[in-house]
């Protein structure tokens, strides 16, 4: 742990919030900074210690000031969320990933399963190491981006903290098998109604920030498009992308036998290895993650024999707000009682 203070602030509508900065491991291996909000309820702590939960947000963009205390937009979605995992008797760390908080360099790498991954469980090894009352037993959560990072860590939780005792994973429109979407990108690609090419953008400037050498797949004006968008949160971002075309550019198709594994080395969800439950909760008329995506992860979970729960939401991409927190909770107050 770096440090760990009082936000001295309102956030997302609560008081009595506290910022940690840590360590993790980052992009090749290197430590990293890292920056995660935490709050604790009120109240005796129970026997045994406050169980935890890690929230996973969802995409608020790549650059330093997008993070949980830089995005009114990200905060006021939070905060309800923590809320609800208080009232509940948890406490609760969000952390911010590696690259969208101020003491931690940029830009993020966005979808970087393995990074997602420790920035959440260190974050939850610093705050122990900062409030005593806290118990080893824990569980994630997450959405969207958030629901992809919540995966990896219920992948890795275990074998990267053995000294903590996770307990399962609840993943709420996670981001899955979209590399085999964006591994289609080609120059000149002509533009596709419902192609995400802003997500694509997306993934390179992360991929860059991660180290990956891009370049040879850009043109001149990808390169500074992708540099420039390493900067943005969602709202600059989504000005820069309205009128850009992924067709212009790249230079090489991205399904290049030399680039391919190295996106889904990068980006994917792992399909087994996992030693505890797992909730998948989706939204039937989801835009942002189509549905068809988390139903090709729960065959490959089957695939794997990867023990798994589904739940499909008359939602779109607004699980959190259409039930899938009560289904969280409900998750966790069997796998994880509060005490």
């Amino acid at each position: 742990m770096l440090s760990a203070e009082p936000l001295g602030r309102e956030w997302g509508g609560l008081d009595e919030v506290h910022r940690i900065g840590y360590v993790t491991t980052g992009p090749g291996g290197r430590l990293v900074a890292a920056e995660a909000v935490v709050r604790i309820p009120d109240g005796p702590t129970p026997d045994g210690g406050r169980r935890v939960i890690a929230w996973d947000h969802g995409t608020s963009g790549v650059g330093q000031q997008c993070g949980l205390t830089g995005s009114p937009e990200l905060e006021q979605e939070t905060g309800p969320v923590v809320r609800r995992f208080n009232d509940a008797g948890y406490a609760v760390v969000a952390p911010d990933y590696i690259g969208l908080s101020p003491g931690s360099s940029g830009p993020h790498p966005y979808l970087q399963t393995a990074t997602a991954a420790t920035a959440t469980i260190d974050a939850v090894r610093a705050t122990r190491s900062a409030f005593a009352e806290l118990s080893a037993e824990w569980g994630v959560a997450g959405f969207s981006q958030g629901g992809h990072a919540a995966l990896g860590t219920g992948r890795y939780a275990e074998e990267y903290a053995p000294e903590l005792d996770f307990h399962g994973t609840v993943a709420l429109s996670p981001v899955s098998n979209m590399e085999t979407v964006f591994l289609r990108s080609r120059p000149d690609q002509p533009e596709m109604p419902g192609f995400p090419g802003r997500a694509v953008t997306m993934v390179l400037a992360g991929m860059a920030g991660a180290g990956v050498d891009i370049d040879d797949y850009l043109t001149p004006a990808g390169r500074n498009f992708v540099g420039e968008l390493g900067t943005e949160c969602n709202s600059g971002a989504a000005e820069m992308l309205a009128d850009a075309e992924i067709g212009t550019m790249l230079q090489r198709p991205l399904n290049d036998p030399d680039f391919a594994p190295v996106m889904r080395d990068y980006m994917s969800v792992p399909v087994s290895g996992y030693q505890d439950p797992i909730l998948v909760v989706h939204g039937a008329y989801d835009t942002v993650v189509p549905l068809p995506f988390t139903l090709a992860l729960t065959g490959q979970f089957l695939m794997n024999g990867t023990q798994h729960q589904l739940r499909i939401l008359e939602a779109g991409h607004d699980v959190p707000q259409q039930g899938g927190v009560d289904y969280a909770l409900d998750f966790f107050a069997r796998e994880l009682p509060p005490g």
